[in-house]
């Protein structure tokens, strides 16, 4: 699970990389297209290939959760990472197990109890310092954005709680039709906006980000997924999520030379608060999204 979150916290750095060579659009295309791939080839290679074809009363349903999960979320990804850097991103998006509280409220009526409201309102204290509104030069367009993928993949894990196991929707099939789904409408969109930016003309970063977007980074989170959350419990696989972004953070550091400073390291350290309130047994994420985690239910984004 720690390598799964770190992983996935790798993607928000190698995104902006990416990007120096491809428009957003383009950039999500080609990495859901391989990454998929990926996917396939391991669905064969486990001798369940057929399981990523859903049974036609379900077919509705996935549809609606791989746009949640994978077009809608990788695009506002994309775009706040192109607008706002990864670093900031990686936090603003990594707020989407404590909406995931609110969303579950929403669809599924569980309580969000006192801890959560409280866990709710200092990770808006956070993201406030983060973005600081004409303190720290951050585009407030790309704090949006990013909120709105975290909005996204939130109710993504909602309608996966309420589905998944009433139509007997596969993991790896969610994951699959995610990224066919991506990959389907970012291509169309590229085309219809701007088809020249679907040319492969990258350079050697470029063609390396790619690479690490695609497989790493999407096709083998999936994979460890599968491999190993089914028997894992709840409570346990879900702190690790605030590995995301701080191996986000740090990556980007390394990476790109990103850095926040001192008021937006008090305002990321607000959100892991928040995140670890409402993630930790007993209430909240460790009830909702944890509890998917713990039924084979993708916790991590899977663009």
């Amino acid at each position: 699970m720690a390598l799964v979150a770190v992983l996935w916290g790798s993607a928000f750095p190698v995104t902006r990389v990416l990007l120096e060579d491809l428009p957003p659009l383009g950039a999500a295309a080609w990495r859901t297209l391989l990454a998929a791939g990926g996917v396939a080839l391991f669905a064969a290679w486990r001798g369940e290939l057929r399981s990523l074809v859903p049974a036609p009363g379900a077919r509705g349903r996935l549809l609606l959760l791989a746009l949640l999960g994978g077009p809608i979320f990788l695009v506002c990804m994309n775009v706040a990472v192109f607008l706002t850097g990864a670093s900031i991103t990686s936090f603003v998006v990594g707020t989407y197990p404590l909406l995931a509280v609110v969303v579950a409220a929403l669809l599924l009526g569980e309580s969000l109890g006192r801890r959560v409201v409280l866990a709710l309102g200092a990770a808006a204290v956070g993201l406030v310092l983060l973005a600081r509104p004409g303190g720290a030069h951050v585009e407030l367009l790309g704090v949006v954005v990013a909120l709105g993928a975290a909005l996204s993949f939130a109710v993504y894990l909602g309608f996966v709680r309420r589905w998944g196991a009433a139509w007997r929707l596969p993991p790896l099939a969610i994951a699959f039709w995610l990224l066919v789904s991506s990959m389907i409408l970012t291509a169309l969109l590229q085309l219809a906006v701007d088809p020249p930016g679907l040319r492969l003309d990258l350079s050697l970063r470029g063609w390396a980000a790619l690479a690490w977007l695609a497989l790493p980074a999407s096709a083998l989170p999936h994979v460890l997924v599968v491999a190993t959350l089914r028997g894992m419990p709840a409570g346990r696989a879900a702190p690790f999520l605030m590995l995301i972004p701080i191996s986000g953070t740090l990556i980007a550091a390394v990476l790109l030379g990103e850095r926040l400073d001192v008021l937006q390291l008090v305002g990321a350290g607000l959100i892991l608060a928040g995140i670890g309130a409402a993630t930790l047994p007993g209430r909240g994420v460790g009830r909702g999204v944890g509890r998917g985690v713990g039924r084979g239910v993708p916790s991590v984004p899977a663009g």
